[in-house]
């Protein structure tokens, strides 16, 4: 029994590494999985998913005009692949410029995983599209798991979460955490809007992902307090970081408009 008390006590400890962040980041990423693997049982038993989807995106349609539609398929477009690879490529120079190595391997960890992931899943359960009276958009591929809204917890949150941390100014860091917020919510909800998902994918994304990352942002918490990195970080690195990404992301929003331009809903 005291040994039971013992190890209950520990797993509250703030002084331990396998204590209160470890418990907090373990039981959180275990509610979430056990929500993701509900929800796939649930699919199995369609009548009662299928009919909370179907309420959902009929709402949705009601709503449909014109230029929010032109809003919805640009942001849509912040989770397309080659956009992903570009700004996470971009990220990654300036990581690696600064030597956060930390920061570096979570962040590809996060996205190498979660394309993978969904790859697997999508074709493992073999989910249909929403019908084409509902959609705006044509794609052939499975349906579930929602690609765009587990890339943007598993990319876009993480970085929000990375600039949260580097940020000093308290405006900046919480105005950053409220914009990454509305963006994941926005690129998902464009996914409904645009009818090539079912809320229940996107339900199954943001459990799965949030899981993810919240698997690195423990381990990153755990790190950061009991192996704090003290480096000095040479003017000479922030400088190259800064002159890259002052190039880097003007380039990005380039690539973004051209895209949008060139990809209208057929």
């Amino acid at each position: 029994m005291t040994k039971i008390i013992k190890f209950i006590k520990n797993r509250f400890d703030t002084n331990k590494q396998t204590g209160l962040y470890l418990t907090i980041g373990a039981t959180v990423a275990a509610v979430l999985i056990y929500i993701f693997i509900n929800i796939i049982k649930d699919l199995f038993e369609e009548y009662m998913l299928l009919s909370f989807d179907v309420r959902i995106l009929d709402i949705i349609k009601n709503y449909r005009t014109p230029s929010l539609t032109k809003l919805m398929l640009f942001i849509t477009y912040l989770g397309e692949w080659g956009s992903i690879a570009i700004l996470c490529f971009s990220i990654l120079v300036i990581l690696f410029l600064l030597q956060n190595w930390e920061y570096f391997y979570s962040l590809l960890i996060s996205v190498i995983f979660g394309e993978t992931f969904v790859y697997t899943i999508k074709n493992i359960i073999g989910r249909p599209r929403p019908p084409a009276a509902v959609a705006l958009m044509t794609i052939t591929d499975y349906s579930f798991p929602s690609g765009h809204s587990y890339i943007a917890v598993a990319f876009y949150g993480l970085i929000t979460y990375i600039t949260f941390k580097i940020l000093k100014n308290k405006f900046l860091k919480y105005l950053t955490l409220v914009l990454g917020i509305i963006l994941i919510l926005s690129l998902s909800f464009s996914r409904l809007y645009l009818g090539v998902h079912w809320p229940s994918d996107i339900l199954a994304s943001f459990a799965s992902s949030a899981a993810l990352i919240t698997i690195i942002i423990t381990f990153l918490e755990i790190r950061e307090k009991f192996y704090p990195n003290n480096r000095f970080l040479q003017q000479k690195a922030i400088k190259k970081a800064f002159i890259f990404s002052t190039i880097a992301f003007p380039l990005y929003i380039v690539y973004l408009i051209i895209f949008y331009i060139r990809n209208p809903i057929i």
